[in-house]
């Protein structure tokens, strides 16, 4: 069996890829191979990437064919048949995925399934924002681009939209099984996303395995606008550095800081009514796809463009600054 894992992006991808990279005697004793093909460039060199985005890249910035990517696919998983074979990029799930077929085309289509973790809307509208934000993307900050999305979102729901996603895939992969997952860490096997991917394709870890997936606390969307102008004055790389040293501080740390409650209640209601289907055919035992988000006192009070969140991002940019200079 071979699991084509897509993401979505801020769905974890990246620890569980870390973990299937490092672990190399306990991907042997549960049965389970990474597959080398797409992590690996074409020009043959040794190194081995974590993820296979150097597929999704040749997808995006090529149009030369897939052919080198399926022959020594299907050549790895042919010698590895007898065990659970894993391919992992977040970004095969925004590239076109009629090429990306292309790769597994000569791989019997009862041998693969496709899967995939889906993920409250307004936490990923949240999650993108703040990364859009920390690597200096956004062209134009705050409200005014909070906006322009949630715009495109009612125009276009199916932006968002796990249905428009699940037809997507079925028209570039017939006959192929699906099989979505929650990213909700409540439901989670043992808490984490390693632990629990492993357990839904049928290879889980023994309890005395660690995944070592602890979640990283999220940045404020003032630190994240902060980073931003690192990003651009110094460059990402620098931006990146400098995000990885922890500051124990309030205003560095914050969820629930990027949609305001009125705009967050309307983008998780209205979405979820396009996933009506898909809800009932992946999830029809609960009675809405994602628990209800409770939110704390401090959350339902929060607007932007006030005096209080324009002083978190003059304290939150003080001390990114101090950070540039001291590092």
């Amino acid at each position: 069996m071979l699991w084509l894992h897509m993401g979505m992006p801020k769905t974890g991808t990246t620890a569980l890829q870390g973990f299937l990279r490092r672990k190399h005697s306990v991907m042997n004793e549960i049965g389970l191979h990474y597959m080398e093909t797409g992590r690996r460039r074409l020009d043959g060199g040794t190194r081995l990437a974590i993820s296979h985005n150097i597929v999704a890249f040749h997808i995006n910035q090529s149009a030369d064919p897939m052919d080198p990517f399926r022959s020594a696919m299907t050549t790895e998983y042919d010698a590895h048949a007898d065990q659970t074979c894993v391919v992992s990029s977040e970004m095969f799930y925004g590239c076109n995925l009629n090429r990306l077929a292309e790769v597994f085309a000569d791989i019997p289509s009862r041998a693969l399934t496709i899967t995939y973790y889906c993920r409250r809307y307004s936490d990923f509208f949240e999650a993108d924002y703040k990364q859009r934000a920390k690597a200096g993307r956004l062209s134009n900050g705050g409200t005014e681009y909070i906006r322009q999305q949630l715009d495109l979102i009612r125009n276009h729901p199916e932006r968002l939209s796990f249905s428009a996603k699940l037809a997507e895939i079925r028209t570039a992969f017939p006959g192929v099984t699906v099989a979505p997952l929650l990213y909700e860490r409540s439901g989670m096997v043992r808490g984490n996303v390693v632990d629990d991917f492993l357990s839904r394709i049928g290879t889980p870890l023994a309890e005395e395995v660690s995944a070592g997936a602890v979640s990283n606390p999220s940045q404020s969307r003032a630190a994240s606008e902060a980073f931003g102008v690192i990003s651009r004055a110094l460059g990402r790389k620098k931006s990146r550095q400098l995000r990885r040293i922890f500051v124990d501080d309030p205003v560095m740390v914050r969820r629930n800081d990027v949609l305001e409650p009125d705009e967050r209640a309307w983008l998780d209601e209205f979405v979820a009514k396009q996933d009506t289907a898909f809800q009932q055919e992946f999830f029809p035992d609960r009675p809405e796809l994602f628990t209800p988000t409770t939110l704390s006192d401090e959350d339902k009070t929060f607007r932007r463009d006030t005096p209080e969140e324009y002083e978190a991002l003059r304290k939150a940019s003080e001390i990114v600054f101090r950070l540039a200079l001291d590092v």
